[in-house]
């Protein structure tokens, strides 16, 4: 694991003196289940994107956000900007047969993005010899390694066929149920809809289909994956805004706080609550916005952006960069909020930031006193996973809070709020309170490191 030198003029970078903490509002411990308990309440169904059920969170946020007298940023002066957007199907489920057997996605295969149809002999495959792939179906049933694969595709192979590795394993039942990639989001230009024919094909397996096709190695095996009509469909994003003190002479300066209310929805009829991700982030953000419309106006105005449909590729807060409710260029940071609902085992007192490394953000905060550490699990690449890498990729200063991003409920059905520690959550929204009054309040500008914007 990376180790992280916490000396910012390591980095080049210049980070303000610590000072007094700036004064906060008080959490409302309250506040903040009432928001949890509804979004990850069965009745919700998982706020799958653009389904029913995620467009009734965003109705239900915007309440919340006028509820608390914080202004709608979106068209309009309303809090809902909708988002459609195009997806491509199946006409029928991906399928390989071969002889008299057949295997069908999400039971025995699970393919991403394949090619529509490809037709040749099926053939045992190695590394010793990868030339024997060309033109052919290559079964490869040794221990699942992404490099050999992309070796017998080198070697011309028609498709993989490969053993499911623990990853694919976990996921089986959403990926499974996943429809064709090349989602067209109306108004956003750089989505167009991918090119047919589409590949390469990799088809995974699971170790008893990997036992049936051994023996019909030879015969001539036969995938077929038709497109359906694309299917339309709406996410919101839920957007609002406390207005800053304008100073004479130069833009309105802000500061944008975000995380996503979406969820993976219904897998094979149970419901997958999405308590940690997101609504513990999506609870956060509110209740800052609860807080700071409480007191003062403050210096710099704030935008709060709750993402839709993240979950299957951030089409909310593509749009969002498509669509901004402010110019880009006067958002001197953004902070995203992402599973802090369940303390990490290596330190339950803090948060961390992705992409500490990146900016003087961080250190900044934590000086400030908030509950601030770097990202812990640098390896896993969180600071690209979350809606705030389009935005950093666009030049403003995003990055995301997480506690721990890796709990055993990820993406579960046991992701439920009797699973969260909501005190710490209170605890730790509580220490980020007065540090990000201090940054609307402030003249301090968060700014990337030598090379470091992504």
């Amino acid at each position: 694991m990376k180790v992280f030198v916490l000396i910012a003029a390591a980095l080049g970078l210049a980070v303000p003196a610590a000072a007094a903490p700036a004064r906060a509002a008080k959490v409302c411990a309250d506040c903040v289940t009432e928001t949890m308990r509804h979004l990850a309440d069965p009745k919700m169904r998982g706020r799958a994107c653009g389904t029913a059920d995620e467009n009734a969170a965003a109705r239900y946020l915007a309440d919340r956000l006028k509820r608390y007298r914080v202004k709608g940023a979106a068209p309009g002066g309303g809090y809902l900007q909708a988002v459609t957007f195009r997806t491509p199907t199946y006409a029928s489920p991906p399928s390989l047969a071969v002889g008299g057997l057949t295997l069908t996605q999400g039971r025995e295969i699970v393919t991403l993005d394949p090619a529509d149809s490809v037709e040749a002999p099926l053939v045992r495959v190695g590394l010793a010899a990868p030339e024997a792939a060309a033109g052919k179906m290559a079964l490869y049933d040794a221990p699942y390694d992404p490099k050999a694969v992309g070796v017998f595709l080198r070697a011309g192979a028609a498709a993989v066929i490969a053993p499911a590795p623990e990853s694919v394993l976990r996921a089986w039942a959403q990926l499974a149920e996943r429809g064709p990639r090349g989602v067209q989001i109306l108004g956003v230009e750089e989505a167009p809809v991918p090119a047919q024919p589409r590949g390469p094909t990799v088809i995974f397996a699971r170790p008893e289909a990997l036992a049936q096709l051994r023996a019909l190695e030879g015969q001539v095996a036969r995938f077929a994956a038709p497109r359906g009509a694309p299917v339309e469909r709406t996410t919101y994003n839920v957007l609002a805004a406390i207005p800053g003190r304008t100073k004479a002479g130069r833009a309105q300066e802000a500061v944008l706080l975000s995380a996503h209310y979406d969820h993976v929805g219904v897998r094979g009829g149970v419901v997958y609550p999405g308590a940690n991700d997101d609504a513990s982030g999506t609870a956060a953000v509110v209740e800052f916005a609860r807080m700071l419309a409480s007191g003062r106006a403050p210096k710099r105005t704030v935008q709060f952006a709750l993402f839709g449909c993240e979950e299957e590729g951030g089409h909310g807060a593509r749009y969002f960069l498509a669509h901004p409710p402010v110019p880009l260029s006067t958002l001197v940071a953004n902070l995203e909020f992402e599973m802090i609902g369940v303390p990490d085992p290596k330190d339950r007192k803090a948060l961390m930031l992705t992409g500490w490394e990146r900016t003087d953000l961080g250190p900044a905060l934590r000086a400030q006193g908030a509950s601030l550490v770097p990202d812990r699990y640098p390896e896993q690449n969180f600071f690209q996973r979350s809606d705030n890498y389009q935005l950093a990729r666009k030049g403003v200063v995003a990055q995301t809070i997480s506690a721990w991003p890796i709990p055993p409920t990820y993406h579960q059905p046991t992701d439920t709020l009797e699973n969260l520690d909501l005190a710490f959550m209170v605890e730790v929204i509580q220490s980020l309170a007065g540090p990000i009054r201090w940054l609307i309040d402030g003249e301090f500008r968060p700014a990337w490191g030598p090379g470091m914007q992504p």
